[in-house]
């Protein structure tokens, strides 16, 4: 995407947020304009925000299959061939790999606020996505809070109410003639309610100690998900400043939000 009860949780938040940069695959050519089906709205109109909310609705059903022509993939399993997750700082120590990474549950989320503010170059956006179900083969090897893990297999996540605010602040600049944005600021703050993760074939298949760190994990979610806050809240600025600028370096600032 990417917050975690430990690797479950990173991975899902991680891989869904990782959507435009990772999976989504651009037409074969730049676009000459935007598609049609795109309903523009004007900045400088007084129902601007209403007009970005029924802009955005009038998208959702597409999202299921994606959206090529602005970068974003199939929600609806969000697939993922690989993705590498590694934290080596405070009370986590890990190194993990996941395959095959399915993600459902992404297009059946509540937009509970979409703003812009042309003057400022601001666009708020927050949704919450009432549950992220997570499967894929992994492999991992740490430790947590000194306890070491070590797992290859198949692992589940399931997210409860997991509910992300982002805040972009661009400024402008000139590009064959035309007003462009570039995003200067990018700021991100999420919570959740629940998580719940199953780890299969950790520890050698020794199913005591598996059954007993699955446990550990469920149980600790909280404190493991603040631990790798900060970590978390930079990939999704990362994640997020890379795929909104791919959008906005293809189309201009006239052609998205015209006066």
């Amino acid at each position: 995407m990417n917050q975690y009860s430990l690797t479950g949780l990173l991975l899902v938040l991680g891989v869904v947020l990782h959507v435009e940069w990772t999976t989504a695959k651009p037409p074969n050519k730049m676009p000459d304009q935007l598609p049609s089906f795109l309903k523009v709205c004007h900045r400088n109109a007084p129902d601007l925000d209403t007009c970005v909310r029924e802009s955005y609705e009038e998208l959702r059903p597409r999202l299921i299959e994606g959206i090529p022509e602005l970068y974003i993939p199939a929600m609806e399993p969000l697939v993922v061939p690989q993705v590498k997750m590694d934290q080596d700082s405070g009370a986590i120590y890990l190194h993990s790999v996941y395959r095959n990474v399915k993600v459902t549950g992404i297009s059946k989320h509540t937009v509970n606020e979409l703003r812009l503010e042309p003057s400022k170059l601001k666009f708020i956006l927050s949704l919450t996505f009432p549950k992220l179900h997570m499967e894929s083969d992994y492999s991992i090897k740490g430790k947590i809070m000194m306890m070491p893990l070590l797992g290859d297999g198949h692992c589940n996540v399931d997210l409860v109410n997991i509910t992300m605010r982002t805040e972009l602040i661009g400024q402008e600049y000139k590009k064959n003639g035309a007003n462009f944005l570039k995003i200067n600021t990018v700021k991100v703050k999420y919570e959740l309610s629940d998580v719940h993760i199953h780890l299969d074939n950790l520890f050698n298949g020794d199913k005591a100690l598996g059954d007993r760190m699955n446990e550990f994990l469920n149980e600790n979610w909280k404190a493991l998900a603040e631990e790798v806050r900060p970590l978390m809240t930079k990939a999704l600025v990362d994640i997020l400043r890379a795929s909104v600028d791919k959008l906005f370096a293809s189309f201009s600032y006239d052609d998205l939000l015209p006066k």
